[in-house]
């Protein structure tokens, strides 16, 4: 299977007064795992059924391989769909629903035994064919549901939320599954999710939208690190994250006056109004974090143990600090109440407009 590309040009929905989605120019690329990631009324369902045609843009072109399918039929669109509810029928057969939309396109029946069979084995459920999707758990389900959506091998593969009914631990085994299922199937994949953290263990690209705007589009990495405003620094990740007073310039980067009132040292400044954000993981705690541009002295408001790392709360002249530090034998532990000592480097302190 090649996966296709992808583009909204223009691409806006409206009802009546209320605008969904601004005018929207995007490309995903052939092959390339797309997440949509946004709070909910953001705009990632809109844009999702721009490309399904279920959603027809009030104004714009959505092109699949350079072609423009604004006006064609959901069911001429060749676009494979998975959905948050599995949307197995629960009569059939694993094998009759995997079968399913290779029986309604009149494929002959050796082919879609051999499709059905090609399907169920890259994600490693051939002994199921026989059950009924009742006799499986959530996560076969979806396996399944995976295995239906790819078997006529389209192009571009869309996936609404697909893990969010779905517990923690299964949701990150799919995960890995989704994952090898993209490298083997090789389409295009559009992922729509408001989970943070699996669109960055996901996507080779991420677009974040607010109020049916793109905020902004790349990797996981970079937008952790370089975030364009304050709305994706807070979204993308835990941040600590303060209202700049004011911006002065000396040796070495600028002194900024937060309106919390505390007083930081960052790299570089910004124009017009601006915050401060710093990443819990970047403050040093303890005896770590002497030596830092900017230290500080407060208190352990608490401490909570979670995965390898300890996520602290801590009281600074009446700010609370999110501090995440690891785990280990070596290191000190501080329970609430205990008094710290906090510090962080210049280049860890962005700021950004507001």
């Amino acid at each position: 299977m090649r996966g296709a590309r992808i583009e909204f040009r223009g691409v806006s929905r409206h009802y009546g007064h209320v605008v969904a989605l601004h005018e929207t120019d995007l490309t995903i690329e052939p092959g390339e795992f797309f997440a949509l990631l946004g709070p909910s009324g953001s705009g990632k369902s809109t844009l999702l059924g721009a490309v399904t045609g279920f959603t027809p843009p009030s104004s714009g072109q959505v092109l699949i391989n350079g072609k423009n399918v604004t006006d064609v039929p959901p069911y001429r669109r060749n676009i494979g769909m998975v959905f948050q509810n599995y949307a197995l029928f629960p009569f059939m057969t694993v094998f009759q629903n995997v079968a399913f939309p290779l029986q309604t396109r009149k494929m002959p029946k050796a082919e879609i035994k051999q499709r059905v069979e090609r399907s169920l084995a890259m994600v490693r459920l051939s002994d199921m064919a026989g059950r009924l999707p009742r006799q499986l758990s959530g996560g076969q389900q979806q396996r399944i549901a995976l295995a239906r959506a790819s078997v006529y091998d389209p192009p571009v593969l869309l996936m609404d939320e697909p893990l969010g009914a779905l517990d923690k631990n299964l949701r990150e085994e799919l995960q890995d599954e989704i994952r090898q299922f993209h490298r083997d199937v090789g389409a295009t994949i559009i992922y729509v999710t408001h989970d943070q953290a699996e669109a960055a263990a996901l996507a080779d690209r991420v677009a974040i939208l607010r109020a049916g705007r793109l905020e902004q589009i790349g990797t996981p990495r970079g937008l952790y690190e370089n975030p364009r405003n304050g709305f994706v620094a807070g979204f993308l990740g835990e941040a600590n994250r303060f209202a700049v007073d004011r911006i002065t310039d000396e040796p070495g980067g600028v002194r900024l006056a937060t309106r919390e009132g505390l007083t930081l040292a960052a790299a570089r400044g910004t124009a017009g109004e601006a915050i401060v954000c710093v990443r819990p993981e970047r403050i040093a705690i303890g005896e770590a974090a002497d030596g830092h541009a900017n230290s500080f002295q407060g208190t352990v408001i608490d401490a909570v143990f979670s995965a390898g790392s300890v996520r602290y709360r801590v009281d600074v002249a009446g700010c609370t600090l999110l501090v995440r530090a690891g785990s280990d034998r070596t290191r000190n532990a501080f329970d609430a109440g205990a008094p710290v000592h906090v510090g962080w480097d210049r280049d860890d302190a962005l700021v950004l407009p507001a």
